[in-house]
């Protein structure tokens, strides 16, 4: 076992030759050194030297180090909707940080994707909707840890073009854990509204500050009209202590179009906040 694993060390470390094609392959070291490094470009090139069908190996190689390289470097590789297979199996790992990064890396895979490119690069529907089922799934399960929970979330967000309809966060809006409730409530569509409004009622404030943000939203995508009445104002959700800054720009959208001269007069105030985020909204033109 032991020579097993020096000569797999040793071709990661050195410039092999394929014995059945007889060209020389490009060292997974390189990949590896520009995953330590950050690098994202250089990412790029050494994944596009090293190619799918190795990349696709590497994902299932034990050296744990070079899996996340090979994770990190998909997004910058043209091809990398050929190795959604791959790395959906890595969702499921038993290592929490490949699965992590798989489920992130899924995320950003899928949102820079549309249905022409998977027809482009024949890769089947199903794959893409396979996807969202198993970020869908791994956000729902309550036997995950909150980190791989929330990054299956976050991919839901990144890939909504293609995952919208499919993202099942209606039980997840009364997960007993607030992050997971605040991003479920940013994922809401206008099927959840019922639940977005009794989250302005949540005992955490970052519940009730993405509730807020997720009524404006629902409410400019409806042509301003609000799906229901809300138990409170969203200035008074826009203005409270706890609501973050981001949520607070998103809400200013809908009080600026107001004609309440009360909902006017919030809207002067959270642009006069210091908040950067809000310094930069009201900059906007």
């Amino acid at each position: 076992m032991s020579c097993l694993w020096a000569t797999a060390a040793w071709a990661a470390e050195h410039t092999v030759t394929n014995r059945h094609t007889g060209l020389v392959e490009a060292p997974l070291t390189g990949l590896r050194k520009a995953a330590e490094h950050g690098d994202r470009a250089e990412l790029g090139r050494w994944a596009a030297r090293i190619g799918v069908a190795r990349l696709s190996r590497a994902l299932t190689d034990s050296d744990r180090g070079l899996t996340l390289a090979v994770l990190d470097s998909l997004p910058s590789l043209p091809a990398r909707l050929l190795l959604l297979e791959p790395v959906l199996a890595r969702c499921e790992s038993g290592d929490a940080a490949i699965s992590e990064r798989a489920l992130r890396t899924l995320g950003t895979i899928l949102g820079e994707a549309d249905l022409a490119l998977f027809e482009a690069w024949e890769v089947p529907r199903e794959t893409s909707e396979r996807a969202c089922r198993v970020l869908a799934s791994t956000a729902n399960r309550t036997d995950r840890d909150l980190a791989l929970r929330l990054a299956a979330l976050q991919s839901l967000s990144d890939a909504n073009a293609l995952c919208a309809g499919r993202q099942q966060v209606s039980a997840l809006l009364r997960d007993s854990s607030p992050e997971i409730r605040r991003a479920a409530m940013l994922l809401s569509s206008a099927a959840e509204v019922r639940a977005v409004q009794d989250g302005c009622k949540d005992p955490d404030a970052g519940v009730v500050s993405a509730s807020g943000a997720t009524l404006c939203r629902l409410q400019l995508a409806s042509g301003n009209k609000s799906p229901a009445p809300a138990p409170r104002p969203l200035r008074e959700l826009a203005l409270l202590p706890g609501t973050a800054a981001e949520d607070a720009v998103e809400m200013l959208a809908c009080l600026a179009e107001s004609k309440d001269l009360a909902d006017a007069k919030a809207a002067q105030e959270i642009r006069g906040k210091t908040s950067p985020a809000l310094r930069a909204m009201n900059k906007t033109p």
